[in-house]
């Protein structure tokens, strides 16, 4: 019985923090390659790398960057592939970003102060 009450505790405790993660917001984004959208749910300074170019950004240099990617690569789609969980204060989603070519979206999201916000985004080519 113990295992069980102590089961569900833990199941509720996941699934309130991926409720709390703005999915549908940066689902909305990437579809309409709203650089300044993304950025503004991020920390303070944010990890991007694009095609194995990757940097730490302020949040106007990132919108920078993501700009020229959304600007070399129209969005046509955007669909999550994967919600997970690394601890319970470090959420992730993997996604897939459709543009003249196919890209994976890796966005790393962290708590800070019951808030979460994007601290990292991996895009990379798919090759096929």
């Amino acid at each position: 019985m113990n295992y069980f009450i102590t089961s569900i505790f833990g199941f509720l405790l996941i699934l309130s923090s991926l409720l709390s993660i703005p999915f549908k917001q940066v689902e909305d984004a990437f579809s309409k390659g709203d650089a300044a959208k993304i950025i503004a749910m991020g920390t303070s300074k944010m990890i991007i790398s694009i095609d194995g170019a990757e940097g730490i950004y302020s949040k106007p240099q990132g919108t920078q960057v993501l700009n020229n990617f959304f600007r070399n690569n129209p969005p046509k789609s955007f669909k999550y592939e994967f919600k997970g969980n690394f601890n319970s204060a470090t959420d992730f989603v993997i996604a897939s970003y459709q543009s003249q070519k196919k890209y994976r979206v890796s966005i790393k999201f962290k708590e800070i102060n019951a808030n979460y916000l994007i601290e990292s985004i991996t895009i990379a080519a798919v090759t096929d």
